[in-house]
């Protein structure tokens, strides 16, 4: 058992089925750690470091645990961490690409483009008011004589964000006869997809009709979009977010919207989850609301046991991840392979 590779399991719903997937296909120990108590996340006790980190050459865990910085120095073997979903906010990447550990996700085909396909599918709810017509059936209500409804044709999309999922929402969006900018630092116009104008974020907030969040949480992006940005948008524009709620300044947003200084948002992420039962956003008639789980699809899921073999078949071979959120830390990975080796 000693000469098997230790693997790290968290223990939460995701995380069960994964286990059964490592050990269907690979000859390995397992160590499960204790059950997360939803929505807070699992945060390790320091006193039990030792006994769940100190053999353990890799970690799988969901975002229901919290992957410190902290407990990769308590594993001296620790090659690689890996997130089963595309989110990775619960571990510290930032440690881990300074320690040489590698960080893979499920950034599976089925992950991004279910998110991009339900990033549409809001646009499209919000231009034709889709939730207030559902309302008009439910009261059984007369049709209003002015509709609220819009096309999307002729419209400015604005994406903050041109990774993964924004450049897949820009794909199912031609042949909608749309304008498409965007906003990222991180990306030329020579980078940026085929018909997509990169921008300032001033001018996607000041002109876009449909504002659509696409950035991890950071630092850098954490209420990127605060009050006085927000109060940017046009009286008529539409807001998204099926990226994270700390993105945005979520009272703010709640006072924008109460103030109908935006027509409405589609909103799938919250900076507290599940959204507080006494959220004002929860009273507004102008806002489409769903659990985090928008672009979760039966595909989604198959695909992520499948993504976490993938990415610790490639660790085992001395690779990184199949899905590397880290890719820079190459250099320093292979120098502590060879360090934990020796």
């Amino acid at each position: 058992m000693a000469d098997k590779p230790v693997v790290f399991v968290s223990t939460d719903w995701i995380s069960d089925v994964l286990a059964n997937a490592i050990e269907d296909n690979f000859d390995c120990e397992i160590i499960r750690g204790p059950a997360a108590q939803p929505p807070q996340a699992k945060v390790y006790d320091p006193a039990d470091y030792q006994e769940l980190f100190g053999r353990t050459d890799y970690i799988v865990a969901s975002p229901m645990s919290v992957i410190s910085r902290e407990i990769m120095e308590s594993a001296p073997r620790l090659k690689g961490i890996l997130s089963p979903v595309i989110g990775v906010e619960s571990i510290d990447v930032d440690a881990a690409t300074e320690l040489g550990i590698a960080v893979g996700h499920g950034a599976t085909p089925e992950n991004f483009i279910g998110m991009a396909e339900a990033t549409v599918l809001f646009m499209v709810a919000l231009s034709l008011d889709m939730h207030a017509k559902e309302q008009n059936l439910r009261d059984n209500a007369p049709r209003p004589r002015q509709l609220r409804a819009r096309l999307m044709r002729g419209k400015t999309i604005g994406l903050v964000g041109i990774g993964r999922i924004g450049r897949a929402v820009v794909e199912r969006l031609q042949g909608w006869e749309v304008n498409i900018q965007a906003y990222d630092p991180y990306i030329n116009q020579d980078q940026a997809p085929p018909g997509v104008k990169m921008v300032d974020l001033d001018t996607v907030m000041r002109t876009s009709d449909i504002v659509s969040v696409h950035v991890t949480v950071t630092e850098e992006t954490t209420h990127l979009l605060n009050e006085e940005q927000l109060r940017k948008m046009k009286p008529s524009a539409f807001l998204v977010n099926t990226a994270r709620g700390a993105a945005i300044d979520e009272a703010a947003l709640e006072r924008v919207l109460r103030d109908k200084a935006i027509a409405g948002a589609g909103l799938d992420t919250f900076e507290a989850e599940p959204l507080p039962a006494e959220s004002g956003l929860r009273e507004l008639d102008d806002v489409i609301l769903t659990p985090h789980m928008i672009g979760h699809t039966r595909d989604v899921m198959d695909s992520l046991p499948v993504a976490a073999v993938a990415n610790l078949k490639e660790l085992m071979a001395g690779n990184l991840p199949k899905y590397p959120k880290n890719p820079q830390v190459e250099s320093a990975w292979r120098e502590r392979l060879k360090q934990i080796a020796g």
